[in-house]
Formats: C-alpha cells, sequence, structure tokens
C-alpha cells in the first residue's frame, strides 16, 4: 500500500512537469542562509534552473565597528554564482548593536547610519547584485518590537537613496511583506507614506495561501492597490520569498506543490519566484529546503532539475537567450 501511495505521489509530480514553464520571463531563485557554503554548491543550483540567489547581507555582520565595512563574507557568494549565470539578492536588514541598541533605525542618526552601510555595500557589489530592504518589517520578530510602517518607509527612502548613489541602475525591491495572513493594512500604509516612489518592484511573501492557487488573488489585490496609489506607474510584483514546509504534507507533495506554484506565478504575471530555502538547517524552519540537512536532494529538487532540462533543451531549439533578467519599473 505505501508503495502505491509512493508511486501516486511522484505520478503526480511528474504530471505537473508538463505544466511547468522555468523560461527566463519567469525566473527562479532560492533563498540561501550567509553563514553556510551554499557558494560550493553553484553548479547544482544552475542545474536546477535557479537564476537567483537571495541572502541576507546582514548589517551587525558587516559593520563590526562604527563606519568599518566587511562584505569578504559576501564576495564569496557573488564570485562563485557569476560564473554560472545566477544573480545575487543582497537583504540589507536586521539591526547593528552599535547603532540605536541593535534596534531597527527610527531616528534621523540611525537611519544615516543604515545608509552609509547601503551606500558601502551598492559600492562594493556596484552592477553585481539587487537590493531588497529589509525582511518582513510588517511582523514583530523581524521588526523588533512593534512593525512601523513610517520608519520602515523613512528606512528605506534613505537606503534607496544611498544605492542609487553608488549604483543608478540599481534593481531596489520592498516592503518585503510577510506572514500567515496577507497584511493589506501594512501594505496600504507603507504605499500611502510613499514607499512606489522608492522601490522598483513591490515584494511580498504569500505565505498566507494555503495552498499554491490561492495566491493569485493575492496578487491582483496588491496591483488593485499599487494601481490606485500610483496610477501612472507600472511596477511589477514580485515573490521574494515562499515555500511549503515537507512536515505535513511530506517530501513528494511539497514538490508539488512548489511547481504548483511556478506555474500559479507564471499565469499570474510573477517575473521573479524566490523559494524558500534552498539547503534545510538544523532549526528552526527544518523542512523547507530543497535539499536535505545533509545536502542531499529531495523530490522538490530533482522536479526542479526536470524542469529545468527540459527548458533548456526547448530553448535550444529556439536559441534564446537563458541570461536571469531583471523584470523593470516603467514610468
Amino acid at each position: 500500500m505505501r508503495r502505491t501511495v509512493a508511486v501516486s505521489a511522484a505520478l503526480a509530480v511528474l504530471a505537473m512537469l508538463a505544466a511547468v514553464h522555468m523560461s527566463a520571463s519567469n525566473d527562479f531563485g532560492v533563498t540561501i542562509e550567509f553563514y553556510r557554503d551554499a557558494h560550493k554548491q553553484a553548479e547544482m543550483m544552475a542545474a536546477a534552473g535557479v537564476r537567483w540567489v537571495r541572502v541576507d547581507l546582514a548589517w551587525s555582520t558587516a559593520e563590526p565597528e562604527p563606519g568599518r565595512y566587511d562584505f569578504v563574507t559576501w564576495d564569496r557568494f557573488v564570485d562563485a554564482l557569476e560564473p554560472v549565470g545566477i544573480r545575487t539578492l543582497f537583504i540589507l536588514d536586521y539591526g547593528n548593536r552599535l547603532y540605536e541598541d541593535g534596534l531597527p533605525p527610527s531616528t534621523a542618526s540611525g537611519r544615516a547610519a543604515f545608509a552609509a552601510f547601503a551606500d558601502a555595500a551598492a559600492r562594493h557589489f556596484r552592477g553585481r547584485a539587487a537590493w531588497e530592504i529589509w525582511n518582513e518589517p510588517n511582523l514583530p520578530q523581524f521588526w523588533a518590537g512593534s512593525p512601523d510602517p513610517a520608519a520602515y518607509v523613512a528606512l528605506a527612502r534613505a537606503a534607496a537613496a544611498a544605492i542609487r548613489r553608488e549604483d543608478p541602475r540599481a534593481w531596489i525591491l520592498g516592503p518585503s511583506l510577510g506572514g500567515g495572513t496577507f497584511d493589506f493594512k501594512y501594505l496600504d500604509a507603507t504605499f500611502a507614506l510613499g514607499l512606489l516612489d522608492i522601490v522598483d518592484a513591490v515584494s511580498v511573501h504569500p505565505y498566507g495561501a494555503a495552498y499554491p492557487e490561492a495566491a493569485a488573488s493575492f496578487y491582483d489585490e496588491v496591483r488593485r492597490r499599487i494601481a490606485q496609489y500610483a496610477p501612472d506607474l507600472d511596477i511589477p510584483v514580485v515573490v521574494s520569498e515562499w515555500g511549503y514546509a515537507a512536515e505535513g504534507l511530506g517530501s513528494e507533495k511539497q514538490a508539488e506543490y512548489l511547481l504548483r506554484a511556478l506555474e500559479t506565478n507564471r499565469r499570474s504575471g510573477i517575473p521573479l519566484t524566490i523559494w524558500y530555502n534552498w539547503q534545510e538547517p538544523i532549526t528552526p524552519w527544518h523542512s523547507f529546503g530543497l535539499l536535505d540537512v545533509r545536502g542531499q536532494p529531495k523530490p522538490a529538487y530533482l522536479a526542479l532539475k526536470s524542469a529545468a532540462l527540459r527548458e533548456r533543451r526547448d530553448e535550444s531549439r529556439r536559441g534564446q537567450d537563458t541570461a536571469p533578467r531583471r523584470p523593470h519599473r516603467r514610468h
């Protein structure tokens, strides 16, 4: 009986592969942890169609002393990923004990320090990375204390200005909206405060979708709000983090959900989907990965690799460029 169920699940995943299109107009990426050795797995990522990697560029690590910046931790990722055609999306995030007791910056001096950090990072990686300002600032566990849309937008404004001074063509994302429900109240507040004049794309994390297809109506609602607050701008919606844990679903069902999510996003015109996550850590989110904690491929990885192989064959026949692309904001 167990073998029959496993075979049926595998057949369901294979059937989903027929509908999945991993094309350059619908890029796929993964989240990695900066403290691990994911740079050694660059070719394995590329084989599965990964074209972006999203990773924390942690302020507290990058600026260990006031005004002294060290990006060697992240150089290894960019240096390893670029040769196989994978772009890096850095998340500028979290507090630094050197400023405001490590809390999210909420004063002019704290914002200036964060902007200086963003400036240094953009100068160091000019033309080699995209940028997301903070991670899930609408959640207390990531915006320590109480989420504050006004403080976030002020911080995003300062950081984005600093980035653009160093790299005028930089691609900047926000607000990295997260949570198990769709937080439209926070999103509306940031839009009303001018976030859409700051970012090139609105980044969301649709964990509130109980099943992949449920995210489509969420995207429609986000776009409706963009049109309401910025009718003269055409700003893309990107998914900078999303995933389903194998725990509770099972590994085969997780693979199916991943493929269904990619198909949902393709149909919804989402130009970039970044999956959480690449490899499972020991704790706390231990069953979201495409690889297990030992670095062994799970069914989700194998399904992606099969889809990527088929897409490369199709692109070769069509003679298409497979380089990762940046969804542009159009005025």
